[in-house]
């Protein structure tokens, strides 16, 4: 073929006619020695068929790859879009403060005590809390489960005191029943009784409450009938923030029959003081009490 193609040389393509150009093509598609490979039409379309029904396994990884990946971004856009509800951290130091709870509920925090919980509750109603404080429950199917340092005092609707210290946790119920819970194993306490639950032996006591002024705290009303004058002294003093000091230890012998309802400090000495014959005097939070007495 390249012994015929040195007669084309001679012409020039600039002026040859379209004629002599076809003249040309058609040598060039007689004469070459590359030939166009047979096609066997069975076996290209059986092919063809087997790749449309048989995707192969890098397809198959691609279209898995494809929902992972559309997963992990709805994933997270539903954490960007409904996130985790924020916790509400309200603590007190020299003044009780009242709190509304999400449900409704209420709660007043005696002095350095805490409260923890989310801004909206979900299939429990969960707080965390430390210090003293009553709460007043919003009856509920969503059970209203306080967390006291690994101890659970759960409730559905009702109201109660609760104390926490270092070494046990006290829970006097006003209202309804309270359960304490602790691994499972649940102690239920009725209105009108007191568990104290041991923190090193977990035990629960329940017994009668000890007095009427036990949640005197929170509304400053106080009841004494015919009440030891130590006992008296004691629930007074906790919630006037004063030390009582007894210049004769005869006076603890002396009794105490009266009531203060939101008194100041300085009318509840005078009314003791005619009360038991005795004297007092208010120093840097100390109160002494001197005289005969009784």
């Amino acid at each position: 073929m390249a012994k015929d193609l040195k007669v084309y040389n001679h012409l020039n393509y600039n002026e040859e006619s379209s004629s002599e150009k076809d003249e040309f093509v058609d040598f060039l598609f007689q004469n070459t020695e590359i030939s166009a490979p047979e096609v066997d039409e069975n076996k290209a379309w059986e092919s063809l068929n087997q790749k449309i029904h048989n995707p192969n396994k890098s397809f198959m990884w691609m279209k898995i790859a494809a929902t992972v990946a559309i997963l992990a971004i709805l994933s997270v856009s539903l954490f960007l879009f409904n996130p985790s509800p924020s916790q509400i951290q309200v603590a007190s130091t020299n003044e009780k403060i009242n709190v509304t709870f999400p449900d409704g509920s209420t709660g007043i925090l005696n002095t350095n005590s805490s409260f923890s919980y989310p801004e909206k509750f979900g299939d429990e109603r969960n707080v965390s809390f430390t210090g003293e404080a009553y709460f007043d429950i919003k009856k509920s199917e969503k059970p209203f489960i306080i967390d006291v340092n690994g101890v659970d005092v759960r409730v559905l609707g009702t109201a109660f005191n609760l104390i926490t210290t270092e070494n046990d946790v006290r829970l006097y119920v006003d209202r309804g029943l309270v359960a304490f819970e602790k691994a499972g194993e649940q102690t239920q306490v009725p209105a009108g009784k007191e568990a104290i639950f041991n923190r090193k032996n977990t035990s629960v006591d329940v017994k009668s409450i000890p007095s009427t002024n036990i949640m005197s705290w929170r509304n400053g009303v106080f009841t004494f009938d015919n009440t030891p004058l130590s006992q008296a002294l004691a629930e007074l003093g906790e919630y006037y923030d004063v030390e009582f000091k007894l210049s004769d230890n005869q006076l603890q012998k002396c009794r105490l029959t009266v009531t203060f309802n939101k008194q100041s400090l300085n009318e509840v000495l005078k009314t003791i003081g005619k009360a038991l014959n005795v004297k007092t005097s208010y120093k840097d939070r100390i109160v002494k009490i001197s005289g005969q007495g009784c």
